[in-house]
């Protein structure tokens, strides 16, 4: 494989453009209902010495009028010819609670094509990926009359928490579809623990967190990874935040 500093050909899945000469690269997979810009405004490009570029999928936000990605495979499959080009140094995926299996997935894509790994995967908010699913919302009754009604309501319960201010309503709708249809998505994911992660994994849960608790987070995840763990003070959404804390740990683990 051939890559180069100077590889800079224009995607929609990138947001920050070119890295330059930053010494890691670090890539941002989105959550459900969201799309990458909005889940990381609160990131800076830079970290440390690395650049961070939140992924932009297809099917939502700035890309809302293309075909969603309906499996992590066609995720992965979609994603890795873009990421190919810019493997020229150390990098890493970062993600918060489901984001996780769409990293894994794309991992195990890299694997099977021969092209350079992660050197990490950080993991925030999410348990042993082949243990089942978390979070009060991938088990909600998805064929339910209201369940449109519900995830709109719960958008408008996220944008308190985060913002302290409600989404207009034909926003929170919109949020709503994506939500409904990314737990959709990830219902239909299947990892049974093998084969294993093939990298490390940097598991990050937050004291305060009632979404997915560390209680939830720490078991199971041995069986499956060489994996690591931290806990920060902050609640589920801190870790959209970026906080001193985080960051900090990223720095570390790419020296």
């Amino acid at each position: 494989m051939t890559t180069t500093r100077s590889a800079t050909r224009a995607t929609p899945w990138l947001v920050h453009g070119s890295p330059g000469d930053a010494e890691f690269l670090l890539f941002g997979f989105h959550y459900a209902g969201v799309g990458a810009a909005s889940s990381y405004r609160d990131w800076p490009a830079r970290i440390g010495g690395g650049w961070f570029c939140p992924l932009q999928p297809p099917g939502r936000e700035d890309r809302i009028m293309e075909e969603p990605l309906r499996s992590h495979r066609a995720f992965a499959e979609d994603l890795v010819p873009v990421l190919r080009e810019r493997l020229d140094r150390p990098y890493a995926f970062v993600g918060h609670c489901g984001a996780y299996t769409y990293m894994l997935d794309t991992t195990l894509h890299l694997a099977e094509l021969g092209l350079p790994l992660p050197a990490k995967l950080f993991a925030s908010s999410w348990g042993a990926p082949h243990a089942g699913l978390y979070g009060r919302l991938n088990f909600l009754d998805l064929d339910d009359a209201g369940i449109e009604t519900d995830l709109v309501a719960e958008i408008q319960d996220v944008s308190l928490a985060r913002t302290g201010q409600p989404l207009p309503a034909d926003l929170a709708e919109l949020a709503a579809e994506t939500l409904l249809f990314d737990l959709r998505v990830q219902r239909a994911y299947r990892y049974d623990g093998t084969p294993k992660v093939p990298v490390p994994t940097v598991v990050v849960s937050w004291r305060q967190d009632t979404v997915v608790p560390p209680e939830l987070v720490v078991p199971g995840w041995q069986e499956c990874a060489e994996v690591t763990f931290h806990e920060f003070d902050g609640d589920h959404w801190e870790f959209l935040r970026c906080p001193e804390a985080l960051r900090s740990l990223i720095v570390a683990e790419m020296s």
